[in-house]
């Protein structure tokens, strides 16, 4: 749980600097996520997981993560569903239920934010189960996890501390991090753009989008 204290500093400092702070980012999200409907709320789960999907997609084949020859069709299944596919709900209630299944699910540390497969897995799994029940908390979730995994990209960023002004907390400064930055910002645009848009999600908008955020420090 954020320390009350520190988030005061680092949401005064960020402010500083023009940037957002993590937890005022999930508040009005999970505000904008409260007055939208199911597929909204799935289209921005997936949305989160398709970012993190194509991170690891970008990397040369011979490095390519196992668990996307998995996920990958159920993502690209719950993308289907929110486009009119009516068949898609057959082929993402099978994914879920085999996952819960498996061994994997049962002895994988699920609230790791360091596990990088772990958050691109539930990423595709809350989009898979906020296109199934609609729930605001598995899309809630998903955002989560694709900040977790820009945190862990940041992290890797070893002159990045060394930039830190003198002014500004250790803190504050790995959640300044560029990554880490444009995956809020890109939250708040994709929340933007479903509040504006119809009862159908702007599917194709949305997954072009994307290019635009995966990996913004080259690292």
């Amino acid at each position: 749980m954020e320390d009350p204290i520190r988030g005061d500093v680092a949401r005064a400092e960020l402010g500083e600097l023009g940037l957002k702070y993590f937890v005022d980012v999930r508040t009005t999200a999970r505000r904008l996520l409260e007055s939208m409907r199911r597929p909204k709320r799935a289209a921005f789960a997936a949305s989160a997981a398709e970012r993190l999907l194509r991170e690891d997609e970008s990397l040369p084949a011979s490095e390519h993560r196992a668990y996307l020859a998995t996920w990958r069709p159920v993502l690209d299944t719950v993308w289907g569903g929110l486009a009119g596919d009516e068949e898609a709900g057959r082929g993402v209630c099978r994914a879920v239920a085999h996952y819960y299944l498996t061994p994997e699910y049962h002895e994988r540390q699920h609230e790791n934010p360091a596990d990088a497969d772990g958050n691109a897995i539930m990423a595709v799994f809350y989009s898979a189960e906020c296109f199934l029940h609609g729930c605001l908390e598995f899309a809630a979730w998903a955002g989560w996890r694709a900040f977790d995994a820009a945190t862990v990209r940041a992290a890797s960023d070893r002159d990045w501390p060394h930039r830190r002004p003198p002014d500004i907390s250790a803190y504050s400064w790995e959640l300044a991090h560029p990554t880490v930055q444009a995956e809020l910002d890109r939250q708040m645009e994709d929340l933007e753009l479903l509040d504006e848009a119809g009862e159908v999600p702007p599917v194709d908008q949305l997954r072009n989008m994307v290019e635009r955020t995966v990996n913004p420090w080259p690292g």
